[in-house]
């Protein structure tokens, strides 16, 4: 029998945004793994948003995201703060991504996302009532720190680092939504909609201008679908 002996490239490393290691044998440890990649389920969220729905505002909170997440990876080699000494010296040392831990990139981008989404939560959506926004921030609240609880007990990060990184990320993510609001104001993104490319693709703004609630969309529907029937006994009349 021939055994073809199966040689590792050198240069192949690991995708490091879902190369998580943990402690098999420890069944926390293995939850929190999840919560370690809920950042990743967030930008295919945004993702799939944007391509159902064609809404821009997909596009704005994913930028704000990616701007968010550069921002990080500049001041981790600024910084230049080691990870805790659970993890080898040589983690992420021959990867695009920063090898330093101050602040936690994880933290930050739950930081901004909770911000974020709470301001658009609390002035912009009418029809909720303040308990289920309270509710619905503290849930979310809630997630965010289990993403970066996980970080901490997983041993990519030290309690300084996520703390920093959750701060930041906030504060970004307040700035970014005042930035957003102002270039609203001015019409930019008005602007852009009228480009060709937008308009092939549906792109809408709807979400910001007019949101639907739940309910909305349901009363929505419900009213197409009766226009329908009508249009349809209608044809049948006209046939007949």
């Amino acid at each position: 029998m021939n055994v073809t002996e199966v040689v590792m490239d050198p240069t192949l490393i690991p995708f490091d945004d879902t190369y998580i290691l943990y402690n098999p044998s420890d069944p926390i440890s293995y939850v929190l793994v999840y919560f370690s990649l809920l950042p990743i389920g967030i930008l295919i969220f945004y993702f799939s948003w944007f391509v159902s729905s064609r809404e821009l505002e997909a596009v704005v909170i994913a930028g704000g995201q990616v701007v968010n997440e550069l921002l990080n990876n500049v001041l981790k080699n600024i910084i230049k703060e080691p990870r805790p000494v659970v993890l080898s010296s040589e983690f992420q040392a021959n990867s695009i991504r920063s090898e330093y831990g101050m602040p936690s990139a994880h933290s930050q981008f739950m930081g901004f996302f909770l911000i974020y989404w709470s301001l658009t939560l609390v002035l912009k959506w009418e029809g909720i009532g303040k308990i289920r926004k309270f509710f619905t921030v503290a849930i979310m609240s809630a997630v965010a720190a289990m993403v970066a609880f996980s970080r901490v007990y997983l041993g990519y990060h030290s309690l300084a680092q996520v703390s920093v990184g959750l701060a930041l990320g906030g504060l970004l993510g307040s700035g970014y939504y005042l930035a957003v609001a102002i270039v609203r104001y001015m019409g930019l993104l008005r602007w852009l909609l009228g480009w060709r490319l937008c308009q092939r693709l549906w792109v809408k703004d709807s979400f910001n201008c007019c949101p639907f609630n739940l309910r909305d969309e349901l009363n929505a529907w419900t009213l197409r679908c009766v226009s329908s029937k009508s249009r349809s006994k209608l044809s049948i009349k006209k046939a007949s």
